[in-house]
């Protein structure tokens, strides 16, 4: 049984991670737009397509059923942030690690367009049937919204997520053409589970967002790649 102080820390240090996300929710819909990103003009559309490979071929940890949850793409300005390393997960982020539901992480979204903070997003309403897959979607991104994020769950798993962040498709001559890299796996600090199928273990206080890349379960390996193309 935890003692009386060890339950006022954790109850205190959660208090400031929900105030905090408060508090930036609090400003980007109070604020104004963020400022166009220079060089790039007018909007531009991008093929995002994810090439999932994970399979007890690839990985060794591969769990039964092993799948992926329905992926969420969204472009946004630098005052949102979906998810990053070393950041706190958001309630949206949570969910979707924990349960690969993404209706409260597009509810976020669609606030965030409203404050003019996020510029448009797409994801699929199923998940994958298998841990191999490829998925594409098409997202619109604008000179105040130059960013793109994705985020999608290893399922089963505690709280583990892949995708990118904050991907900027702004250059300097202009929108980019193309943009790729690979897919890692990232724990989103909200379940100390540490394995595919462990129980529900909430982590109090929760943790930051970290890589999952060596060891368990990824060992050094990604989860396949994905691609970011302009299509108009």
């Amino acid at each position: 049984m935890l003692d009386m102080a060890t339950l006022v820390m954790a109850y205190s240090s959660m208090t400031r991670v929900l105030a905090a996300g408060a508090l930036a929710l609090a400003v980007a819909l109070a604020g104004a737009p963020a400022d166009a990103h220079p060089g790039c003009h007018g909007d531009a559309v991008y093929k995002v397509k994810f090439y999932f490979k994970w399979s007890p071929k690839t990985h060794r940890s591969y769990p039964k059923g092993g799948h992926w949850s329905p992926p969420t793409v969204a472009s946004h300005s630098p005052a949102y942030q979906m998810w990053s390393p070393g950041s706190f997960a958001s309630q949206g982020i949570q969910n979707v690690a924990e349960t690969g539901n993404p209706t409260v992480l597009r509810a976020q979204l669609g606030r965030y367009m409203k404050a003019g903070h996020v510029g448009a997003y797409a994801g699929t309403g199923k998940p994958t049937e298998s841990g191999t897959a490829m998925v594409s979607l098409r997202v619109k991104a604008g000179e105040r919204t130059p960013y793109l994020s994705a985020a999608t769950m290893a399922a089963p798993s505690p709280d583990w997520i892949t995708g990118f962040h904050a991907l900027d498709m702004c250059g300097r001559r202009g929108w980019r053409h193309w943009r790729s890299g690979p897919l890692i796996l990232y724990d989103a600090g909200t379940d100390s589970g540490r394995r595919h199928m462990s129980g529900n273990k909430k982590t109090m206080p929760p943790t930051t967002i970290s890589s999952l890349r060596r060891g368990y379960p990824a060992f050094g390996r990604p989860f396949g790649w994905y691609t970011v193309q302009r299509v108009r």
